[in-house]
């Protein structure tokens, strides 16, 4: 299991397999039946995929390519023929049928097409559908399992939006896919190190330099989902996105969530070019080894990244360096390791010539008392006694009440996390602890559980509770769940109304209206479905 990055159930069918063992009934009926799905969607994205590959070899009866311009742009981009069948990287041809007709001959029915986001449908015409993916090169999004769950194409005659990707769909999440991760893994486990691109080509481009252990977020921001994907192969991480205005914030904001997974970070500081795959154009793997020996450590490259225009922290004004250290206390809040924080504070006091012990006493009391107080008043217990005049957060109350029963008893932690994603937590305080809980074990005790919440208080008044969180842990653990799902599918439906209702307002288009009023009728199809199932 930890050698491969699987999760449980991979692990079980890997075993089995290999030692030919029936384990068909070793799940449920449930599960068997959302299998099949998975098969059916896996052979269909199969079948594209074979499709876009044979389109890129695709040759004349002279012998000439078909498609001249896609192997040209890949010419262009100096792609080496090793690395394209690497990567199975194909081509959509400029037809608005050509896959209907190829996945229609391998039986493949056009619902099943638009369910994976392959074709989409016409907005005068609803039984009339189209490819989705025309004059692209594609890209194959594929799993550590070797699954292809998705594409990515990239536009080559400057048609916006110049990457596109599949829809979201039961086997794609594109917040919580690395592109590579089926060639990197291996290499990212021999190392004990990934390094996390922004891109395809950023990607590709690291593997051409022979640099295996590079994994991509599909030009996505870093998210909580992505960070528990790394954390099955390594706790030590270099990010490496692009070096621009954008690039340096989005840098900001994933040193902040990879933080909370206890993870290890330095910042490969890409300042000759935009990123990584402009940067391979200019220098060489040499270059490369340069930049990484110079990577930065997290705190380093905050404070760098605040101070770019100062050039050096003598230059800076009190104004200035408080302004930083406000900025690096949201930080040092998402560490578990008190002499970790205790080195950096030290460390960055030095660097901007402030007293450390000054820096290290208004970190406790900007955040400390703050973060306890805001659990504690949402106890699941006393929570609507104590907020008797306000309406009741309901789904703040379920979110509290689930990291009670978590906390209590970790063996249910899988369970969740098969169940529920990071981003139904609406709450930053029970997302992070959700997302602390999530790093546990299997054979991880409630002891280790309250530990890892980092903070005593809120560990002894969950720890009082323990008695209504003894009994019946698998049937409170499935209506906590159905009740954040109803209220995440209620939280969406009131935004779109809302959106409805101010389309109305600014006589919006009928199309514009009519598509919002089918996002409501199937939220509330997605609700009846659920109470349906509990």
């Amino acid at each position: 299991k930890e050698k491969e990055g699987m999760d449980f159930k991979g692990a079980v069918k890997y075993l089995g397999n290999r030692f030919s063992v029936d384990t068909s009934g070793f799940f449920s009926a449930k599960s068997s039946q959302k299998e099949q799905i998975y098969l059916e969607s896996r052979r269909i994205n199969r079948t594209a995929c074979n499709f876009f590959g044979k389109n890129l070899l695709l040759k004349d009866k002279n012998g000439d390519y078909f498609y001249k311009d896609a192997v040209q742009y890949l010419k262009n981009r100096k792609m080496p023929f090793a690395i394209i069948k690497e990567f199975k990287i194909g081509y959509a041809p400029p037809s608005w049928d050509a896959l209907i007709k190829s996945l229609s001959s391998n039986k493949i029915s056009v619902k099943n097409m638009y369910a994976l986001g392959l074709v989409n449908v016409s907005k005068n015409n609803p039984n009339h559908f189209y490819d989705n993916f025309v004059n692209r090169i594609m890209f194959p999004i594929i799993n550590e399992r070797e699954e292809i769950i998705g594409f990515g194409g990239r536009s080559i005659d400057g048609k916006e939006p110049k990457y596109l990707n599949s829809k979201e769909s039961l086997i794609f999440k594109k917040k919580s896919c690395l592109y590579g991760i089926n060639i990197a893994k291996k290499y990212i486990l021999k190392e004990d190190e990934i390094i996390l691109v922004e891109g395809y080509m950023d990607t590709i481009a690291c593997h051409k330099m022979n640099i295996k252990n590079a994994v991509g977020s599909l030009g996505t921001a870093i998210s909580e989902e992505h960070a528990i994907e790394i954390k099955k192969y390594t706790n030590n991480v270099v990010l490496a996105l692009d070096g621009d205005e954008a690039g340096i914030k989005a840098t900001q904001k994933a040193i902040l969530i990879l933080l909370k997974f206890d993870l290890k970070l330095t910042i490969l500081s890409i300042k000759e070019t935009k990123d990584l795959d402009e940067y391979f154009t200019i220098y060489n793997r040499n270059g490369f080894d340069n930049l990484y020996k110079n990577r930065l450590d997290w705190y380093d490259f905050i404070v760098e990244s605040c101070i770019r225009e100062k050039k050096e922290p003598n230059n800076l004004s009190i104004e200035e360096k408080l302004k930083i250290v406000n900025i690096l206390y949201k930080y040092l809040n998402e560490l578990k390791s008190e002499t970790e924080k205790q080195m950096i504070i030290s460390h960055i006091a030095s660097k901007l010539s402030i007293d450390r012990e000054a820096f290290n006493k208004d970190y406790i009391n900007s955040f400390k008392s703050n973060r306890e107080n805001k659990f504690l008043n949402y106890n699941s217990n006393n929570y609507v006694l104590k907020n008797k005049n306000i309406k009741t957060d309901n789904n703040f109350y379920y979110e509290n009440s689930l990291i009670y029963l978590l906390a209590l008893n970790p063996s249910l932690i899988k369970e969740a996390e098969r169940e529920i994603g990071v981003d139904l937590f609406k709450k930053d305080i029970t997302k992070e602890f959700f997302i602390r809980l999530l790093t546990l074990g299997k054979d991880a005790t409630s002891e280790d559980a309250l530990n890892i919440l980092g903070n005593e208080n809120i560990a002894n008044r969950i720890k009082s509770k323990e008695n209504l969180y003894k009994d019946n842990i698998e049937e409170k653990l499935e209506e906590l769940i159905i009740k954040m799902k109803s209220g995440d599918l209620d939280y969406k439906r009131k935004e779109l109304l809302n959106n409805n209702l101010n389309s109305i307002q600014n006589k919006d288009s009928f199309e514009s209206i009519c598509a919002k009023a089918r996002e409501i009728h199937l939220l509330n199809k997605q609700k009846e479905k659920l109470h349906q199932g509990s």
